[in-house]
């Protein structure tokens, strides 16, 4: 459990929504690469070995937006070359790449947040809006990896039946059709059984109960009082023009002042702050656990002066 993973689930989801929101709606590059180094940080301390395998989808698929956006989008007022009678400007660039950036970014800062939301905490929070939503995303996120498992079994089952052969690409096909269809049907039928196990168990009958409850504390207090200072500042500062780019027909860049440079360091105080509140965990725990003395062995001593036990 990492130390985001303590605090409430409505805290948790405001900090991500107060990071994420300046990037989405503002096509800031400083905000985007803040937030994309952010967020890279705490992926590699919450998941150091999947966090890497992850970054090598996440950043190149950023710089194909780079590379794409001009191919299709023509406008800007200053064409560097012609491609196939297409003028390829550079304002055209230099968006595809700040929004690349905010794609990645947004991947993964999403992928921290299911790093520091659980199933139980996703249907605390959605409890809080809809019941019946609860029940949606529960069923949604337990359907995944079970389908994913049947997927795996019944392929396994049919080729060793000799129903599934890999000569070629015509042959793959139908195997996975074939999974597919066994895959479809196996879940209808628990379907079935799960609508007759909730009726059974009398789902919907009277007032839902949970299985844990999240006390809200003060320290949920002060994230959502200091993401929500954060994000009311960044957004006062692109209304009045501080930190609002303007891409085209032209790229204006509003330039680094004293207020858009204080900007922009509280806006990456509040990015890093889940990676700071990780990094004071576990140096907290390590000094901890430095602190506790070691127990003696019993056995230790009989063993050096060769004395059976």
């Amino acid at each position: 459990m990492n130390a985001m993973s303590r605090r409430h689930p409505g805290a948790v989801s405001l900090y991500v929504g107060c990071v994420l929101l300046p990037v989405i709606w503002g096509m800031n590059p400083v905000t985007a690469g803040i937030a994309l180094a952010s967020g890279v940080t705490l992926l590699l301390l919450l998941e150091p070995s999947a966090g890497r395998k992850s970054l090598l989808f996440y950043l190149p698929a950023a710089l194909l937006c780079g590379i794409v956006n001009p191919l299709f989008n023509h406008h800007g007022k200053t064409a560097l070359f012609f491609l196939n009678g297409n003028p390829v400007t550079r304002e055209a660039i230099l968006y595809g790449l700040v929004m690349g950036m905010m794609i990645a970014a947004v991947m993964i800062w999403f992928r921290c947040f299911s790093a520091m939301m659980d199933t139980d905490r996703l249907l605390t929070l959605t409890a809080l809006l809809s019941p019946r939503l609860s029940v949606v995303v529960s069923m949604t996120l337990r359907a995944i990896p079970m389908l994913r498992r049947q997927a795996e079994k019944t392929r396994e089952a049919q080729k060793g039946l000799g129903l599934i052969r890999e000569e070629n690409g015509l042959d793959r096909v139908q195997g996975a059709l074939r999974v597919f269809d066994g895959l479809v049907t196996w879940g209808l039928e628990n379907g079935i059984v799960t609508a007759d196990s909730m009726a059974a168990r009398g789902y919907g009958s009277g007032k839902r109960t949970r299985y844990r409850l999240y006390p809200w504390k003060k320290a949920d207090t002060r994230t959502a009082l200091f993401s929500l200072g954060i994000l009311i500042l960044t957004a006062a500062s692109a209304l009045a023009g501080w930190t609002r780019y303007i891409w085209y027909p032209e790229m204006i860049s509003p330039g680094l002042t004293v207020r858009s440079a204080g900007t922009y360091l509280c806006y990456a105080a509040l990015s890093w702050t889940a990676s700071w509140i990780e990094i004071a965990d576990r140096i907290r725990w390590k000094r901890l656990r430095r602190e506790i003395p070691e127990k003696p062995d019993p056995g230790r001593g009989t063993e050096e002066h060769g004395w059976k036990c």
